[in-house]
């Protein structure tokens, strides 16, 4: 029997050390191989910029499409240049870009961003998670308002120069809709960025310089919208193609504002939230009509979103109707919504308003209350699809229907003061209408979401319960609602007096206006 002799630990260790060597110079290999194709792709980049510039010296020749430094060369170029070390290359630039977010280093940032963009054209959730990463991570790296608005304006073009190359995509048009409902009309920020949207959206004079096709442009402000009448510019609501033959219902037209038009003049600009209104709905058609899918959000959520974000302008809107109500009649405008709703209830009689102002406050409350029409429409048709949801968006409902009536309400009441004779009277009348049908709304808001089971059983009319407070009539949804308090105040605890305090000051409001109109 033979026996293999044991190798000893001297020769075992110079195997290991053999192995070490080896491997160590298969890793400086591939270093210096990337460096090489790294080298090559800037002496290849450089090449074509000096052949960009040169043709653009010649009078009457194009100078290219892109603005990144990168713009001569394809994705597909850039593929062919690497071969296999394009895996690698990406490896490092997300490493080091995201090493440079956490130093709060951002030289080259946006350089290494457009490299990955370039380098994985194909995979949606790269580019999803850079206009996010832009939007957010890097916005609030920003030290002013202004460079953080530019920042989030950069996430906007990235993922819409995305979307030039791979127009209806339903991940990258939710993200831009994301970005616009979240970041600019939903933050804490977001009075300083609608009020630079409205006025950048209108016709103006311009401060951007540089053309989109300048290597060095960077969107300083977003682009304009409208025309000196305050309608969407041709541009963004042509149509550029038509529905097959026979379609009928929802079709994306092509136009980038198609979703818009119906709401146009925009004599104040185009808000934030109008803009997301318009993009969740290309991407809520896309996955009705073309299938799609998103790669990270339910169907359910894409369905829902265009009526969310309705609910969320009609809600803005109000807000920029208290707002020049009380500018104009020169009473103090408080911070917080939900305060503004005391002071503007009673109208200084003598004073001399504002008249833009007032005609500003007349648009927005008349855009409140279409817009809140149209979410409620939307929520109805998103509940036909799922009708999962009812729990979840009842509530929205029914909250939209009383701010529907409240904005028909303050636009009547605020029209009338301007009026005499029978008009001022006749505004006054309809005015009155909508402050009943506001105040008895959120009575209903507040027994069917805010009340105790065991008290609402207690106190409400005979066969009646929570789910059928709707069937409450109108003159016993006070007194039901002041039983019930009456028995919540020697409660130990009350869990819903923070939410209840909202729509008690709707209610407050429209029952004093009320009884100033004399109703």
């Amino acid at each position: 029997m033979t026996t293999t002799p044991l190798k000893s630990s001297a020769s075992t260790s110079s195997d290991v050390d053999l192995v070490r060597t080896r491997t160590s110079r298969a890793r400086a290999g591939i270093i210096m191989v990337m460096i090489v194709a790294i080298l090559a792709a800037a002496i290849t980049r450089d090449w074509a910029m000096r052949q960009r510039l040169s043709v653009a010296a010649v009078p009457g020749t194009a100078s290219g499409s892109s603005r990144s430094s990168l713009g001569s060369m394809n994705s597909f170029s850039l593929a062919l240049l690497l071969g296999g070390l394009r895996g690698p290359l990406v490896m490092f630039l997300w490493s080091t870009s995201e090493s440079q977010k956490a130093d709060k280093n951002l030289e080259d940032f946006d350089t290494k961003v457009e490299w990955i963009r370039l380098l994985q054209p194909e995979f949606d959730t790269v580019h999803i998670f850079q206009v996010w990463n832009k939007a957010y991570n890097i916005s609030v790296q920003m030290a002013s308002l202004a460079n953080k608005y530019t920042t989030i304006l950069d996430a906007l073009e990235y993922a819409k120069d995305v979307l030039r190359g791979r127009p209806d995509n339903i991940n990258l048009t939710a993200s831009v809709a994301q970005v616009y409902s979240d970041k600019l009309g939903n933050s804490a920020e977001k009075q300083y960025y609608t009020r630079r949207m409205r006025a950048e959206t209108a016709e103006h004079q311009r401060k951007q310089r540089l053309d989109r096709s300048d290597p060095a442009w960077r969107p300083v402000e977003h682009d304009t919208l409208l025309d000196a009448q305050g309608n969407l510019l041709s541009a963004y609501i042509t149509p550029t193609r038509q529905p097959r033959a026979g379609h009928t219902g929802l079709f994306n037209d092509g136009a980038e504002l198609q979703y818009l038009k119906q709401y146009q003049p925009f004599p104040y600009g185009v808000p934030p939230m109008a803009l997301a209104y318009n993009y969740y709905k290309q991407a809520q058609v896309l996955q009705r009509e073309s299938k799609q899918k998103h790669a990270q959000l339910s169907d359910t959520v894409i369905d829902s979103r265009p009526g969310l974000t309705l609910k969320q302008w009609a809600e803005s809107e109000g807000e920029r109707g208290r707002r020049n109500e009380l500018m104009a009649y020169g009473l103090p405008v408080p911070t917080e919504r939900i305060e503004m709703e005391a002071p503007s209830i009673v109208l200084p009689a003598n004073a001399t308003p504002d008249a833009a102002r007032i005609a500003e406050a007349l648009d927005a409350y008349a855009v409140s209350a279409r817009v809140a029409g149209d979410s409620i429409t939307e929520y109805e048709d998103h509940l036909r699809l799922y009708p999962t949801g009812e729990t979840t968006y009842e509530s929205h409902i029914d909250g939209l229907i009383a701010l529907r009536e409240m904005s028909l309400a303050d636009e009547a009441y605020l029209a009338a003061q301007s009026k005499t004779g029978q008009e001022k009277a006749d505004l006054l009348a309809v005015a009155a209408t909508h402050y009943r049908n506001a105040a008895d709304q959120n009575y209903r808001i507040l027994l069917r979401y805010y009340a105790d089971d065991q008290m609402t059983a207690k106190h409400y009319p005979a066969g009646l319960t929570r789910e059928r407070t709707k069937e409450i009539p109108a003159p016993e949804l006070r007194r039901v609602y002041q039983q019930i308090m009456n028995e919540v105040k020697s409660a130990p605890f009350d869990p819903y007096a923070e939410d209840r305090a909202e729509y008690e000051a709707y209610i407050n409001r429209a029952e004093q206006r009320l009884q100033s109109i004399g109703g």
